[in-house]
């Protein structure tokens, strides 16, 4: 897995019908298992027995004085693939979606956004034909998950003021700005490049981390003189396990949208190719970037690319604006629960050939 690329989240949960801002160490898978809403879906975290009721009732975070419960984790994790190499990552990003959630909902509520019940009618007859297309029933899953048909309509409706707040935004006049302040994301312009990355913490010192950035630029001064090239360098210094097998430092081709940091690919999209970087920071350290090749994409007809311009669009909305909301925001977040999920099981093993079992059974009958 490349170190600068976000594992997995360029397009998870449907999350008031755009993309979740979640952390780059995401460890959800980005295909979800199905189209109804969480508060419709499983009931147990993946390998885990139905809990006990009260159990979910248990607060893990509060927004603003609002609680996030086991069972909304629970239902929202259940709603995907989990790798549970890190489970204690997979519980941090979660989480941390489900803040955001939070945020925007609460947003869009102090609005008052008006949402016709006619449109969240709609909704709702359109989950019921696909679950019968599923050989299921709304009110059986209402059952099983312990829900009513208000949470399932509180849900569209959050998702329905979603679309009109960004519908008043994204005006026609808007949306051709944004387009053309943001043609290499739109188009699908790609580039070539190859990275050396010293890791530090994110909770490092403000001198730790510059300890680091001079050592890099030790590195990137000794490429400029070329006594070591770029590929050299990497091989030698940089701490990205993908280079393990002496690729010098190359990630190959990528575009914006293709899941890199963000820091990382606005920094790789600004360089003529041929020109190393000053150092660059992300969530992983710092990078040094060589631009190698750039693939110009096809320019973009307004007209017939407006519905990808206007999620585009949304995506960058809702980072704004969780970044505005996290400022004032009362975020509390308690340590995952020890029981969360379940225990790895331990590997069967198989007797090797001529153990001492194998033998006494070989001795022929006296």
């Amino acid at each position: 897995m490349r170190a600068i690329v976000r594992p997995g989240v360029v397009a998870l949960a449907t999350v008031l019908t755009i993309t979740p801002i979640m952390s780059s160490h995401a460890q959800v898978s980005a295909k979800p298992k199905g189209g109804a809403p969480a508060s419709a879906k499983a009931k147990a975290a993946p390998g885990q027995p139905a809990p006990d009721p009260a159990i979910l009732k248990q607060v893990l975070a509060t927004v603003n004085g609002e609680p996030i419960t086991r069972r909304d984790l629970i239902e929202f994790l259940s709603q995907y693939q989990i790798s549970l190499e890190d489970p204690q990552q997979v519980y941090d990003d979660a989480i941390d979606t489900l803040v955001n959630m939070k945020l925007v909902t609460q947003y869009l509520t102090r609005l008052k956004i008006p949402v016709p019940p006619q449109r969240v009618d709609e909704a709702v007859n359109n989950l019921k034909k696909q679950l019968e297309s599923e050989g299921s029933s709304l009110a059986q899953t209402l059952i099983d998950s312990n829900k009513g048909i208000d949470d399932v309509r509180k849900i569209y409706a959050d998702r329905i003021r979603w679309i009109e707040y960004v519908n008043q935004r994204g005006t026609d006049a808007e949306l051709k700005k944004y387009a053309a302040n943001h043609k290499d994301l739109l188009n699908g312009t790609q580039v070539k490049a190859s990275h050396i990355l010293l890791r530090v913490d994110p909770k490092a010192t403000a001198a730790e981390k510059e300890k680091v950035r001079q050592k890099l630029l030790g590195i990137k001064k000794d490429i400029d003189a070329k006594k070591m090239t770029f590929a050299e360098a990497a091989n030698k210094f940089s701490e990205d396990p993908a280079n393990a097998q002496g690729a010098g430092g190359d990630i190959g081709y990528f575009g914006l949208s293709n899941g890199v940091v963000e820091e990382f690919g606005k920094a790789a999209f600004a360089l003529k190719p041929g020109v190393v970087s000053d150092p660059v920071e992300t969530s992983y350290g710092y990078h040094l970037i060589l631009v190698t090749d750039r693939k110009e994409g096809t320019p973009l007809d307004f007209e017939q690319n407006r519905p990808h311009i206007l999620n585009q669009y949304a995506a960058e909305l809702q980072k704004d604006l969780l970044t505005a909301q996290r400022k004032s925001a009362q975020i509390k977040v308690n340590p995952m629960p020890a029981d969360l999920f379940p225990a790895p099981q331990p590997e069967a093993t198989t007797p090797a050939k001529g153990t001492t079992k194998e033998k006494e059974k070989a001795k022929p009958a006296k």
